[in-house]
């Protein structure tokens, strides 16, 4: 059993936010700036880049096959 819930819904937040909808109905703000210093997520230091999540296979995605793990957003989305 997961102990944690996907995502289900994403919409940019401004800066390197986003306002997510978890499968349980929960709302959270995703904020992604701690995870901008790893290599793999560059390309979303590009406002026009990062501006382009949604929500796929139940986590946040972007364009260039860029994701990261519903754990850690589910972790980390600040309840709203």
């Amino acid at each position: 059993m997961e102990s944690y819930q996907t995502t289900v819904l994403a919409t940019p937040a401004g800066g390197y936010k986003v306002n997510v909808t978890f499968s349980n109905g929960e709302h959270g703000v995703f904020d992604m700036t701690p995870y901008l210093n790893y290599p793999c997520y560059a390309p979303l230091k590009e406002p026009q880049v990062f501006a382009r999540v949604v929500a796929a296979h139940g986590t946040l995605a972007w364009p260039e096959e860029i994701d990261i793990s519903p754990e850690a957003v589910w972790a980390d989305a600040v309840r709203v």
